[in-house]
């Protein structure tokens, strides 16, 4: 099955207590990363400028991603400010024109802003992170199941059982405090590898990928993947690449 990740590449401009860096980022790159280097049927949908498409075109070549970039005036570019918690996220520019219709066996929609605010999804499974449609304040998709972390929005577990109620599985990240699992009207918690990080930039999209990956296409159980997934993020936060980290992952019911 081919894994389709939908959503614009960026160029980020990262402020941390270290100095300031600026490189490409955005869902697709980094969620092509990490099923890059697990799996071999991986594509890319995204909007960006032609000064940049071709070389995005060759990074994606590299990973052995096939890479379907719409050319468009400018690539949508954030400031991203690690020396606050959570971190502030400035939009400096995005294109003029989004995504209209996305096909795909599996598809990750990833939006970074509103490039999917009127697109045509047809997908047989489909995984949603919620971080651009929660910036922009468009509508929230229909999916499979959905993520969304504590930099995005932050929500107590009575909120968020209640803004779970529309989806099958809802994962909603904390950081280094870990994640809860939204399944039906059970909630799980689950802990992470609890480490000192200051940029996590690309984190989320490494973990989704790598969720979607066990759970949709190795068939492992949606909590024993999240357990994976966090190995993987908590790997690529060391190391800045797709390698697993192993630490004592346990599932705690928080309610039945």
């Amino acid at each position: 099955m081919e894994v389709t990740i939908v959503g614009n590449p960026t160029i980020d401009i990262i402020y941390t207590n270290k100095g300031i860096f600026k490189r490409y980022g955005g869902p697709t790159y980094y969620a092509s990363l990490a099923l890059a280097a697990l799996y071999n049927n991986v594509r890319v949908l995204g909007v960006v400028s032609s000064e940049v498409a071709m070389e995005l075109r060759k990074i994606f070549q590299e990973m052995g991603v096939k890479a379907d970039l719409i050319e468009a005036d400018v690539t949508t570019t954030f400031e991203l400010d690690y020396r606050t918690k959570p971190r502030n996220v400035r939009l400096v520019k995005k294109p003029s024109r989004g995504i209209e219709r996305v096909e795909g066996d599996i598809v990750i929609l990833s939006p970074v802003y509103d490039e999917l605010r009127d697109a045509e999804i047809r997908a047989r499974i489909v995984v949603a992170d919620l971080q651009g449609y929660l910036r922009a304040k468009i509508p929230l998709p229909d999916a499979n199941l959905v993520h969304f972390s504590y930099d995005d929005i932050q929500m107590s577990m009575k909120e968020l059982l209640n803004f779970a109620k529309r989806w099958l599985y809802v994962v909603y990240t904390l950081g280094e405090e870990g994640s809860y699992v939204v399944m039906g009207s059970k909630l799980y918690y689950i802990n992470s590898a609890r480490l000192n990080v200051e940029d996590v930039t690309g984190s989320g999209d490494v973990f989704l990928a790598v969720l979607t990956l066990y759970h949709y296409i190795r068939g492992m159980d949606l909590l024993a993947s999240v357990c994976e997934a966090s190995k993987y993020t908590a790997g690529f936060l060391i190391t800045r690449r797709v390698q697993r980290y192993e630490y004592d992952c346990t599932i705690q019911v928080v309610q039945e």
